[in-house]
């Protein structure tokens, strides 16, 4: 899984395993309060955001490609084909 955020429309994205409630309620806690910077931990870097009542956050999480499972070799009659 792939966790990504975007503030006031520039994207991150988060460092790998980063539990999401906790990251989600500081935002709110300074969204609500005066301006305050959340620190985040991004992949190879941190990000510190001033986040104030205005700033617009969206968090997705982007899950593992669908791989579909192996069903084996067809089951098709290729021997029955002229070549």
């Amino acid at each position: 899984m792939r966790t990504r955020i975007e503030i006031d429309g520039r994207g991150f994205v988060l460092h790998d395993g980063q539990p999401l409630p906790p990251i989600m309620a500081e935002i709110e806690a300074a969204a609500s309060s005066s301006p305050a910077f959340v620190t985040l931990p991004a992949e190879g870097r941190s990000i510190s955001a001033l986040i104030r009542s205005t700033t617009r956050v969206v968090i997705s999480v982007e899950k593992d490609e669908h791989v579909e499972p192996d069903q084996g070799a067809w089951d098709l009659p290729f021997d029955e084909w002229e070549m």
